[in-house]
């Protein structure tokens, strides 16, 4: 059987149109109530005459500006599932972080602002219990093919760092979380400038992910657990649980001085905005 690109083009569309708010709520209602679909669409124009909705789009008073609702597949969902039999969900994901972006594109170019916004988005739907596909990335999101997102993805495996997508469910490795990595460079004394540049990130995200650990590390040693901590930071506990590894990791002689000195910085304000020695020359765009 021969399938050409035109029929893989259909089918991967026709998986993104599944997910829109229309067909969860007809999927949940046909499950839930054990009817047809010509009843659950009879429902679904009730509800929307009802509550006054037009379309199949929820109300933007909760997002923040730049921010987007995305529809995937709940994370509990196990890797080979049939895609109209999984569990979807919604996640609320940064598309547009604003100044920390325009900081990205005017330093590393374009082609990086995409790779970061790749991972922000994954990481953001994966801590709220959501696995995107790669047509979802390309087609709902970014607006871009699905070569381009798969070399993106490649892109960020081989710098050792994991993007939480659907595709990549089933073999999650050893990558680490983009945060953590950038508070790993850290604390192996690597400039701030250059972290920044290596995971195509602003001086500030670098900045809030060094402080969050400063205050995992603090509570930590004050007696508090995991559940404790992440409720206090306001992180997930996987994160949380990640910067204690990291810092079980660091915790020797070696690095003890550079632990307390971003202990000490954070209580006093960490700030890298007047660190010396940052490049001025924009680093060439990687397609």
């Amino acid at each position: 059987m021969i399938i050409d690109h035109e029929d893989i083009s259909k089918a991967s569309f026709r998986r993104v149109n599944s997910k829109t708010l229309d067909h969860l709520f007809l999927s949940q209602v046909e499950k839930g109530a054990n009817c047809p679909p010509f009843v659950s669409s009879a429902i679904l124009d009730v509800a929307k005459r009802v509550y006054h909705l037009h379309s199949s789009t929820e109300s933007q008073e909760q997002l923040k500006p730049g921010q987007y609702r995305v529809i995937g597949i709940l994370s509990s969902e196990p890797a080979g599932k049939v895609l109209e039999e999984c569990r979807k969900g919604q996640a609320i994901v940064t598309l547009d972080a604003g100044q920390e972006d325009r900081e990205i594109r005017a330093r590393f170019g374009i082609v990086a602002l995409r790779r970061a916004r790749l991972l922000r988005i994954c990481v953001e739907a994966c801590e709220q219990g959501i696995h995107l596909s790669h047509e979802d990335i390309a087609y709902n999101i970014l607006n871009c093919s699905l070569r381009t997102v798969a070399r993106d993805v490649r892109y960020w495996h081989q710098k050792g760092i994991f993007v939480p997508t659907r595709g990549q469910q089933k073999d999650i490795g050893p990558g680490l979380s983009h945060k953590v990595m950038a508070v790993k460079l850290y604390l192996e004394r690597h400039h701030p400038v250059e972290i920044a540049r290596r995971l195509y990130h602003s001086l500030k995200a670098v900045e809030r992910y060094t402080q969050c650990f400063a205050r995992v590390i603090t509570l930590h040693e004050q007696g508090l657990n995991l559940t404790e901590i992440a409720f206090v930071v306001q992180i997930s506990q996987a994160l949380s649980q990640q910067y204690l590894d990291l810092y079980h990791q660091y915790n020797t002689a070696e690095y003890r001085q550079r632990l307390d000195e971003i202990i000490g910085k954070a209580r006093g304000g960490l700030s890298f905005s007047k660190d010396p020695g940052a490049p001025k020359k924009r680093e060439k765009e990687v397609q």
